[in-house]
C-alpha cells in the first residue's frame, strides 16, 4: 500500500516497558492525547509519533480511533511482547504480521535475519499455562498470541491507516505465565508501569520470586529485541527519505 511520505511515523506499544527503549531516544516530554500517552520526535530527521495503547481492553478501538484522527499517521506499527502458542517459537524470536499492507515495512521485514511472518490471534485474557497456550494455538492456526492487534486494526482500517506488526516471543508456546503478576506490574487500561504495586505483593509473598524471574527475563530479552529491530527499521526508512 502507497503512503504519504510526509506525515509521521506511528508507532504503538501496549505497555510502557515495551515502548521505554525507543522512548528513550525520542526528545521531549509525553503528554495524554485522545486518551492515549503519547510523544512526538523525529528518526534523523523522519516525523514520529508513538503512543501506549494499554493492553486490549473494551473501547481500545475507539480510542485508537480518536488518536488517529487527532495525530494522521503514514503507517502505524503495533510493537511489542507476544506468546508463542507454537513449539516453533522460542523466546526472544521476532515475528512480524501483515508486514504486506505497508511495502517500505515488507521490504524490510522480509530481509532482516531474525524477522519471519507468523500468524496471530487476538485474546481477550492472558493466557496463563502452557497447556492453555498449546491447545489455543491448535484451535487457531495460530503461533502468536497478544491482546491488541483486532482492536487497533480496526480503528487503523477505518481511518485507512496502513497497520502492520512487529513483537517479540517473550514465553514459549510450553511455559507458564504468571499472569496475576503480570497484571500486577502493569495497569492493562493504560499500559503505565506500576512497580510499587508488585513490591508489595512481593514483600510478603517473596516465594513468587522463582516464578517471576525467568518471566522478566524472557519479557526483558523479547523487549530488546523488538528495539533493536523496529531501530534498524527507523534507520532504514529515514535514509530512504
Amino acid at each position: 500500500m502507497s503512503t504519504n511520505s510526509a506525515l509521521p511515523v506511528g508507532i504503538l506499544f501496549p505497555m510502557e516497558f515495551e515502548a521505554e527503549p525507543i522512548w528513550r531516544k525520542m526528545r521531549g516530554a509525553s503528554r495524554m492525547e485522545e486518551g492515549l500517552e503519547t510523544k512526538r520526535g523525529e528518526w534523523s530527521n523522519m516525523p514520529i509519533i508513538s503512543a501506549r495503547t494499554g493492553m486490549g481492553h473494551a473501547g481500545l478501538t475507539e480510542k485508537v480511533g480518536c488518536w488517529l484522527k487527532k495525530n494522521p499517521c503514514r503507517a502505524v506499527v503495533l510493537a511489542g511482547l507476544a506468546g508463542a502458542l507454537d513449539l516453533a517459537w522460542e523466546e526472544g524470536d521476532l515475528t512480524s504480521f501483515r508486514s504486506e499492507d505497508w511495502n517500505e515495512f515488507h521490504q524490510w521485514s522480509t530481509k532482516h535475519p531474525k524477522v519471519r511472518p507468523g500468524n496471530w490471534h487476538t485474546a481477550r485474557e492472558i493466557i496463563a499455562t502452557g497447556e492453555a497456550k498449546i491447545a489455543l494455538g491448535k484451535r487457531t492456526g495460530c503461533g502468536i498470541v497478544e491482546m491488541e492487534w483486532d482492536y487497533v486494526a480496526k480503528a487503523c482500517y477505518e481511518q485507512g491507516v496502513p497497520l502492520v506488526g512487529l513483537r517479540g516471543v517473550s514465553d514459549r508456546a510450553d511455559k507458564l505465565l504468571p499472569a496475576d503478576l503480570f497484571l500486577l506490574g502493569c495497569d492493562a487500561m493504560t499500559g503505565k508501569s506500576t512497580p510499587m504495586k508488585i513490591a508489595l505483593h512481593l514483600a510478603v509473598r517473596p516465594w513468587r520470586l522463582i516464578e517471576l524471574l525467568p518471566a522478566v527475563s524472557g519479557c526483558t530479552h523479547a523487549r530488546n529485541e523488538v528495539s533493536r529491530a523496529l531501530e534498524d527499521f527507523l534507520d532504514g526508512l529515514s535514509r530512504s527519505k
